[in-house]
């Protein structure tokens, strides 16, 4: 009974670094033009449109928020705060 605990040991150990060694690999091997050009071309096919080119470095700015809109945001982070706190049991 030791030997198998201490086979299957020795298999589980060589399992999960033969895993790991082909994630790895194949991570690393695969070109980025090749997932981006398949990703489109299964986006196509599936009719859905990307909101953004992979390629692309530009990133949009997000909407200024007014100081009112930020006021009543952190009003309600504060609100919801107590509320977790009323919730916790007393330790």
């Amino acid at each position: 009974m030791d030997k198998f605990e201490s086979q299957f040991s020795d298999l589980d150990v060589q399992t999960s670094v033969m895993e790991e060694a082909m994630s790895s690999t194949t991570a690393t091997s695969t070109p980025q033009d090749q997932v981006d050009q398949l990703m489109k071309q299964m986006a196509e096919e599936a009719n859905i449109e990307l909101e953004h080119d992979l390629a692309s470095k530009d990133v949009q700015k997000l909407p200024d928020v007014s100081a009112k809109e930020r006021t009543v945001v952190g009003e309600e982070d504060a609100q919801l705060a107590e509320r977790l706190r009323a919730l916790r049991p007393a330790t």
